[in-house]
């Protein structure tokens, strides 16, 4: 039975009694007791989505020096600053994942060629980027990759490393991150939106669906614990809580759920309105229990998990009050009905600040990136804008990502740069370029011991680009 509460606090407070009581890990940390693990038979009849990115293929033209000597109206050639390049897709990447471990880089990216590789790279040498295409002959978009990695003990037997390979088709790839071997195949999803590892060891691994279900799979054992059910709509992102004793699961129904892994019960639902959600957030506040999305109406919502209450709506996009109208006519004289303009409104990316906890980030298709502080009733400390932003259609904002000890964000955009901003003072730091194509998809690693931070992206251009950046030198 779900649960509502619409009235809004300002506080940040821990789990109730009731609530602790809703836990599902023991006191030795383990996530899941088997005794009580309901294997979910799957339908190995379910037929896979239809592919139908043939009917949206655009080509692009891309201006040239030579282009530019023929007189193209003098439009300037982008620079490609990336360190490295991956040129083995041969259509939009849209997921990228990467690791860094003793001095090498390891990502993994997906495409709409409907294939994925596994790649590394030294990052103490100029070597060329190492490609390994993964075997599984995919029918449909790779939409996500993950690793995980980061939650692996130093007991290899104890946790696999173990990378994630979700598609459009309905399946779910477990690889050997050291071997690139496949390992096993997970089926349930009608489509596969997104994936992330339980962070308690990482064997334990959530995917998000257009079907509306949210599904859990127990890796080593090739098991599905539980099917999550009660979107209206695709669930278009997704995470486990920081402490791993929730799922969380966003939608384009509009709502915010959080559920209980063990028993498969919807805990509570947090219901914003008609329109879609789009992008998830986790780790916020002192305890880490606050969770933020974006919309598709400009607005973004932080709620706290522990007390199932709303603790700030922050208006990213403004609609105007009188909002110009337009007809489809093609002169004065035609007698069309005005329509109503669209705006640039959507929340694509947001994200909390690991220095500042109360800090956090939202990006717009407005091309905005907005610095809000909740410890100031939501307040927006900065509006971090290109300078050149107003000649031209927004730059919008696809992925953002937050320095893990300073107050920066780094921001990709449809134009195919990453930007730095200072999230103090909303001065922009740098801006990196690539092709000129939107990057669909960020992820960042950092040196430790250094100020070197790590960029992979995948762009619409079949580019998965590697940048470095020196944030001390640049502060």
């Amino acid at each position: 039975m779900e649960e509502e509460d619409d009235h809004p606090v300002a506080n940040d407070a821990g789990l109730s009694e009731d609530q602790e009581n809703d836990t599902f890990l023991d006191d030795t940390g383990d996530f899941i007791d088997m005794n009580d693990a309901i294997e979910v038979k799957v339908d190995d009849d379910d037929v896979p989505m239809d592919d139908d990115d043939d009917d949206e293929d655009v080509v692009d033209e891309t201006i040239t020096a030579a282009d530019n000597d023929n007189n193209m109206n003098d439009a300037p050639v982008v620079p490609d600053m990336s360190k490295f390049q991956a040129t083995s897709h041969t259509d939009a990447v849209y997921s990228v994942a990467a690791f860094l471990e003793n001095g090498k880089l390891s990502f993994l990216s997906g495409g709409g060629d409907d294939k994925a590789f596994f790649h590394t790279i030294s990052t103490a040498s100029d070597a060329a980027v190492s490609t390994q295409p993964l075997p599984y002959p995919h029918t449909d978009t790779v939409s996500s990759v993950a690793f995980n990695l980061p939650y692996v003990s130093d007991d290899p037997q104890k946790t696999p490393r173990l990378a994630a390979v979700g598609s459009y088709d309905g399946t779910i790839l477990i690889y050997d991150v050291d071997n690139q071997t496949q390992k096993l195949k997970l089926e349930g999803p009608s489509d596969v939106e997104w994936l992330s590892f339980h962070p308690k060891g990482g064997t334990v691994l959530l995917a998000g669906s257009g079907d509306g279900t949210v599904w859990m799979f127990h890796v080593p054992l090739n098991r599905c614990l539980q099917v999550f059910v009660g979107h209206e709509g695709a669930v278009s992102a997704g995470a486990f809580s920081p402490d791993g004793k929730w799922a969380l699961s966003a939608s384009a129904d509009g709502t915010l759920r959080i559920w209980a892994p063990k028993t498969g019960l919807n805990k509570h639902v947090f219901r914003f309105g008609d329109a879609g959600l789009t992008c998830l957030a986790t780790h916020g506040g002192s305890d880490g229990m606050l969770v933020m999305v974006g919309g598709e109406d400009g607005k973004s919502h932080v709620c706290h998990i522990g007390t199932k209450k709303v603790v700030a709506t922050l208006t990213h996009f403004d609609t105007p009050v009188n909002p110009p109208v337009m007809t489809s006519g093609d002169n004065e004289n035609d007698d069309d009905e005005p329509e109503e303009m669209e705006f640039p409104m959507s929340v694509e990316a947001v994200g909390f600040s690991p220095s500042q906890p109360y800090w956090c980030a939202t990006g717009g298709v407005d091309g905005k990136l907005k610095i809000w502080d909740l410890s100031r009733d939501g307040q927006c400390r900065q509006v971090c804008v290109p300078e050149n932003s107003g000649t031209s259609a927004p730059d919008s904002i696809t992925r953002l990502q937050w320095h893990p000890s300073l107050p920066l964000v780094f921001a990709a955009s449809i134009s195919g740069a990453v930007r730095l901003w200072d999230a103090r003072t909303g001065t922009l730091l740098a801006t990196l370029t690539g092709g000129a194509e939107q990057i669909n998809d960020l992820d960042i690693q950092f040196v430790p011991n250094s100020g070197i931070a790590i960029l992979v992206t995948g762009s619409d251009d079949k580019t998965v680009r590697i940048f470095e950046v020196d944030v001390n030198a640049l502060l």
